[in-house]
């Protein structure tokens, strides 16, 4: 699994090193962090672009501790295609999909999902640099299991 997750990692940053090369100088970067619930955490690298577009890949992990009677740890690694629907000067709509790969043990099982889906959301922009916002998603996993799941998401933004 881990020779997996390597070529991944690698082959996402080729793509993100190649489409950054290839844009105009409109392109802006960021990191983000999103939370689900209390135990769902989401790092992702923001890459604007342009005023309609945005490339964010991201790692999501969690971990459900056994003290409370169960234990689940899940890591994913993927990427997300944002298309920019601006309502305003300081609210931004976005909807699009992404596609991962995730690596689960609850316990009793593990494996590994090749998962993809939609995705939703809005921010508002405190300034150029920094957003909070609100994310949806629906995704649907192929490998070792199958799986539909819902998510929600609040999200950092910070653009350098």
């Amino acid at each position: 699994m881990n020779k997996k997750i390597l070529n991944i990692v690698t082959a996402s940053a080729l793509v993100v090193t190649m489409a950054t090369s290839a844009m105009a100088e409109d392109t802006q970067f960021g990191v983000g962090v999103g939370i689900s619930g209390q135990n769902s955490t989401t790092i992702r690298g923001t890459v604007r672009l342009d005023d309609t577009m945005r490339l964010e890949p991201y790692f999501g992990f969690s971990y459900i501790d056994p003290d409370n009677g169960k234990s689940e740890t899940n890591l994913e690694l993927g990427s997300a295609l944002h298309v920019m629907a601006p309502i305003n000067n300081k609210i931004n709509a976005y909807y699009g999909g992404f596609a991962g790969i995730q690596n689960y043990d609850n316990g009793f099982t593990s494996g590994t999902t090749f998962n993809f889906g939609p995705v939703a959301g809005v921010e508002y922009a405190f300034d150029k640099q920094f957003t909070l916002g609100a994310e949806v998603g629906a995704g649907i996993g192929f490998g070792d299991a199958t799986t539909f799941e819902t998510t929600s998401s609040v999200l950092v933004r910070y653009y350098f």
